[in-house]
């Protein structure tokens, strides 16, 4: 009889002390767990507008004004011109080609052959006179900074690297201006 009972007495107090079953039905105790709250990745509005968000991620679009008043954070240093040829080569170099002049592989499959019309002279006196903070916006997001064929590249070219492209870009317009292969 002691064991029905001691059993009995163990699943009393074990659904009794289930919230689901008893304690949520008192009003003072359902507070903490039916209350007004944000879901997990639901965002309750939406930023404002130009706000670097709290996630972390990085701005995808640049006005052209705000893109011109950026200054570049990296020095043009070894590791950092290195670290832009990688970029470049792996992104830049299939349309503005190896020196940056507008003659890349796609300019190869233009007919009549020769720089596609589209793909632009890194080194010419256009883009030299060029803001840092200009290329960086066209390297960031390019369709928004100046409408064209060139696609946005921000989302594959990530932080500091950015800004290593620009710095290896001013090293190839160096190199053109100085007349010497890079």
């Amino acid at each position: 009889m002691r064991k029905p009972l001691a059993a009995l007495l163990a699943l009393v107090l074990v659904t009794g002390c289930d919230p689901d079953y008893v304690v949520h039905h008192v009003g003072w105790f359902s507070t903490m767990r039916h209350q007004r709250n944000i879901k997990p990745y639901a965002m309750p509005r939406s930023p404002a507008p130009g706000t670097i968000p709290v996630t972390g991620h990085e701005v995808d679009s640049l006005t052209l004004a705000a893109a011109e008043r950026l200054v570049n954070p990296r020095t043009r240093t070894s590791e950092s011109l290195n670290r832009g040829k990688v970029e470049f080569e792996t992104y830049c170099l299939v349309c503005h080609g190896e020196k940056g002049l507008g003659d890349g592989p796609v300019s190869a499959l233009h007919t009549p052959p020769g720089p596609f019309f589209g793909v632009r002279n890194l080194t010419d006196d256009v883009a030299r006179k060029r803001s840092d903070g200009y290329l960086y916006g066209i390297v960031t997001n390019a369709v928004a900074m100046r409408p064209g064929i060139m696609p946005r590249y921000g989302d594959k070219i990530h932080g500091t690297d950015r800004w290593d492209v620009v710095n290896y870009v001013r090293s190839l317009q160096d190199a053109a201006r100085a007349g010497g292969p890079r």
